[in-house]
């Protein structure tokens, strides 16, 4: 039974498949009532998967190293058999949502440069864990370690490959793959797509005057109110630099100018809101399939065309408005914002 649970753990580098399996296969041999599966993080134990009584609450658990049973066999490399559940932090000042749970068994899992978690198993009754118990989880620990670190990694790698790691959206690879699949359903329903590139008017300005951190900021703030604006089956994306992305299912040409006054408003609020200034628009341009193509590269061709062409029209618009006093962009969306109100 040890080599087969050995064995299979490996079979999968996804995280919540190895963890179920390793909870599956444990149950077989140690009687439990929970179990909880905590990852070092940030000088915390997080619980990475949690199963049976109170999983929820283990859930939401986040336990400093150290601190009740879990805690200290993440600081001290040891195991307990048949602690106290009580005792782990969260739970102390409510003694009565242990109330079911009586007794635990905790291992650490060894990982490449250390501990990298603790496996705790909980039981209704006292003194429910036997040294047999132990020994086979202490059997398979630096297994288990080694396999839930490497499926983490694996993981945090493929959410690398298709996430910005600034603005925590898509980035450009996993547009395109989803602008691929949103154009197959397209097909196939004879359903409409909008897509839309956006573009930060002024963005070069907050980095010249205010720095590179703040024009971090106002990225990661623009592409909040970004994701914020749309609907939530909207998918908003990244394509690098100051530039986002935004693909709308069944949004109709009628629909897109009530879409940029929202963009608009919601980029601007963020410029005045970090720099103290309206010192931020946007541009924007649109490409519609069927309409203007029916494959990735010609509606964003057509949409970043479009998209330069309301860039040079509030280019041309900046000196004027800058002798008479007035905002870079007001003219041109205080009309758009009077079209949409009639």
């Amino acid at each position: 039974m040890l080599m087969e649970i050995v064995t299979e753990l490996g079979s999968s580098l996804c995280v919540d498949d190895t963890l179920s399996l390793l909870a599956r296969k444990l149950h077989n041999v140690i009687p439990y009532h929970a179990i909880a599966i905590y990852v070092v993080k940030d000088g915390k134990l997080a619980a990475r998967f949690a199963e049976g009584e109170n999983s929820e609450l283990f859930s939401s658990l986040e336990i400093p190293l150290g601190q009740g049973l879990s805690g200290w066999v993440a600081e001290n490399a040891k195991a307990i058999v048949n602690g106290n559940p009580s005792v782990e932090p969260g739970y102390l000042k409510d003694p009565t949502r242990f109330s079911t749970l009586r007794s635990a068994l905790s291992v650490p899992l060894p990982g490449i440069d250390g501990i990298m978690g603790v496996l705790t198993l909980y039981h209704n009754r006292a003194a429910a864990f036997t040294p047999d118990h132990l020994r086979i989880l202490m059997a398979i620990s630096t297994k288990a370690g080694l396999t839930i670190e490497n499926a983490l990694r694996y993981s945090q790698a493929e959410k690398s490959a298709t996430t910005d790691e600034l603005t925590i959206l898509p980035n450009a690879r996993s547009l395109f793959l989803h602008l691929d699949a949103e154009l197959a359903r397209c097909r196939r329903a004879n359903a409409k797509l909008a897509v839309m590139v956006l573009d930060l008017d002024g963005f070069k300005e907050v980095n010249d005057r205010f720095g590179h951190l703040v024009g971090n900021r106002i990225l990661k703030a623009a592409a909040q109110g970004i994701r914020g604006a749309c609907r939530e089956y909207d998918y908003v994306a990244r394509m690098g630099g100051d530039e986002f992305v935004i693909l709308m299912p069944g949004l109709s040409r009628e629909d897109t100018l009530a879409r940029k006054i929202d963009l608009h408003e919601v980029v601007s609020r963020v410029g005045r809101e970090i720099c103290g200034e309206d010192i931020l628009s946007v541009s924007v341009g649109e490409a519609f399939c069927p309409e203007d193509g029916g494959d990735a590269e010609q509606l964003l061709t057509e949409a970043d065309r479009r998209m330069y062409q309301m860039k040079h029209v509030h280019h041309a618009q900046r000196p004027a408005r800058r002798a008479g006093g007035e905002s870079l962009e007001e003219p041109t969306w205080s009309g758009l914002t009077e079209n949409r109100r009639s």
